[in-house]
């Protein structure tokens, strides 16, 4: 498998300042302690974020015991005395109806326990279980003493993190309220299940499916084109809550989510989670392809990240993957799933029984040989627009990237040399140095080049454009190209690239028939079960986790309140994503 190594100069605390380096933490300093007993060696690093998980790291002897054991027992009984002991000394609980336990107390804490002992004993399946029972005795002594003296020393941190807390108890107890509620409605239980979903008729959850749907009028096509046999549709309405912003007692008030709970069978939350009593082996999120529609995707992903990761993990969440277009010629009809594959198809039908034929260095292309040439340029034109967008005119972008301005140029003066060589690209040409910025003036084109222009051609889009840009050179130049016929007639000649593009795009489209389809509700039944629920043509995407501390990250950022990190991630991460197929 893939393994990752941490090295950190700060040791256990850059650990678990780099763990909450996305959200908002309680306290800014990482608390720090570190002390031996009886031959154990113990250092603790612990920070609290604003999140309603904990994330417990504990090693011995540098191995990380993923099951715990007494170094992990001593410091959870240790937390739970001391802060509750700080609390009463200090009248934080008068006036509170609820106790603290240990697993509020623990709520949003990031914290690495590491212990050194000299004749370690791992228990467990994988043996990643402490089992040194005097281990506990002394990590839970050395806390006490580290952790009252942090406390007293600490008080604005102490009361934030115990009234996080309290928070957090006054939920837990709001959160039974309404499960006990609910169970005795038989509703979390498996008394009656919600009248949305239209089940299906095989018993077996291992053959089961459900489907999610969003929306009535996609829930009805979906219902209709169903095999009822093993596939159940549950059509969800609007947004369901975002998860990564709401407490536990929140979420399981909102309706659909109860919904889909109920549906699912397996309860939900620590105690009463349990994956054997999932009715469906195979849950099927089916959104449409719009952005509204991936939102809604992300949040289903979320609430079954944050609530039912053991779903996930043994592999029972997918993706549908419904098309986008329908293409018809004569009787034939195709689906297509994305632009992509609408691009590929248009590609294929327009080469078709053509030659492309080019000038330098008399190349010759025959039928599905076309297709990487075009596809030079398509690429070209997608990474053309992305720079345009960063704030400079598709003219004055043609005409840098014709004269090879390299990416990168800081300074004014370096853009001159290749100012001489514009001249040769159209008749009559000037240009004027002004201090921050070079007004010139090509055949009839007048602009300017500025700060920004510089700016843009510093990014990371300009030089890949620069390198495409090379590589279309090399395949053109501007020698012409020849579009033939079996039989040498010549249907189109051009130098231009954009131009052979289009032609052979627009060739395909000939006496084709395209149908963009906006949302599932737009297919009716049989075309709905023909392309993504029939077993024999559909394609599911499994979902995955690879990494619990990347996912874990990757939700806290897309999903939580920080908007900086949110904005950072997706300005990355868009240019990786040329298509974005999630």
């Amino acid at each position: 498998g893939k393994s990752h190594e941490f090295h950190y100069e700060g040791g256990i605390n850059s650990f678990v300042e780099y763990l909450n380096r996305n959200k908002a933490v309680v306290n800014p300093k990482p608390m720090y302690f570190k002390g031996e007993k009886g031959g154990v060696e113990m250092e603790v690093s612990m920070q609290y974020n604003d999140s309603y998980d904990e994330k417990i790291f504990a090693f011995a002897n540098n191995i990380n015991t993923h099951e715990g054991g007494t170094h992990l027992a001593g410091f959870k009984a240790a937390l739970t005395r001391t802060m509750n002991s700080y609390a009463a000394a200090n009248n934080l609980l008068k006036n509170e109806k609820v106790t603290v336990s240990g697993d509020d107390l623990r709520e949003g804490l990031t914290c690495v326990i590491s212990v050194k002992i000299p004749q370690p004993q791992f228990e467990g399946q994988t043996k990643t279980k402490l089992g040194n029972s005097e281990v506990k005795g002394y990590v839970e002594s050395l806390l006490n003493e580290r952790l009252a003296v942090y406390l007293e020393e600490n008080p604005k941190i102490a009361k934030d993190i115990l009234n996080k807390s309290i928070e957090a108890a006054r939920a837990r107890e709001a959160a039974r309220k309404a499960r006990d509620l609910t169970r005795r409605k038989g509703a979390l239980d498996m008394g009656g299940l919600p009248g949305k979903l239209a089940d299906c008729q095989e018993k077996d959850p291992a053959l089961c499916e459900l489907y999610l749907v969003e929306g009535d009028s996609a829930g009805g096509s979906a219902k209709q084109g169903r095999d009822r046999k093993n596939m159940a549709i549950l059509p969800l309405k609007g947004k369901i809550l975002n998860v990564e912003k709401a407490r536990f007692d929140k979420m399981i008030s909102s309706q659909e989510i109860r919904t889909l709970i109920t549906a699912l069978g397996t309860g939900i939350g620590k105690d009463d989670f349990n994956i054997a009593k999932l009715r469906y082996h195979r849950i099927i999120v089916m959104t449409d392809a719009d952005v509204d529609g991936q939102h809604i995707l992300t949040l289903l992903l979320t609430f079954f990240y944050r609530n039912m990761r053991e779903l996930i993990e043994r592999g029972h969440l997918y993706i549908a993957q419904p098309p986008l277009y329908k293409v018809k010629r004569g009787k034939r009809e195709q689906y297509l799933r994305d632009e992509h594959a609408m691009q590929e198809f248009l590609l294929e039908e327009g080469s078709e029984e053509l030659t492309l034929r080019l000038e330098k260095g008399d190349r010759t292309y025959n039928g599905k040989q076309i297709i990487p040439v075009i596809k030079q340029f398509i690429e070209n034109r997608a990474i053309f627009n992305k720079v345009v967008k960063k704030g400079i005119s598709p003219e004055l972008l043609s005409i840098v990237i014709r004269s090879n301005v390299p990416a990168g140029v800081e300074e004014m003066s370096q853009v001159l040399p290749y100012l001489e060589a514009m001249k040769s690209l159209a008749d009559g040409s000037e240009y004027e140095i002004e201090e921050h910025r070079i007004a010139f003036r090509i055949g009839n084109i007048r602009s300017i080049i500025d700060q920004q222009t510089l700016s843009v051609l510093s990014t990371r889009e300009y030089e890949l454009l620069v390198d495409n840009h090379r590589r279309i050179v090399e395949t053109m130049a501007d020698s012409r190209a020849f579009v033939e016929q079996e039989g040498g007639k010549v249907l189109f000649e051009t130098t231009n690239h954009q131009d052979l593009l289009n032609f052979f795009l627009e060739n395909a489209k000939k006496g084709l028939a395209i149908q963009r389809y906006k949302g599932l509700g737009e297919m009716n039944p049989e075309q709905l079960w023909e392309t993504t629920m029939n077993p024999e043509n559909r394609v599911l995407l499994q979902v995955k986790i690879e990494d619990v501390v990347e996912s874990d990250e990757i939700f806290t950022i897309l999903m939580g309140d920080q908007v900086e990190p949110r904005r950072d991630f997706i300005e990355k991460n868009a240019l990786n994503v040329v298509n974005l197929d999630i």
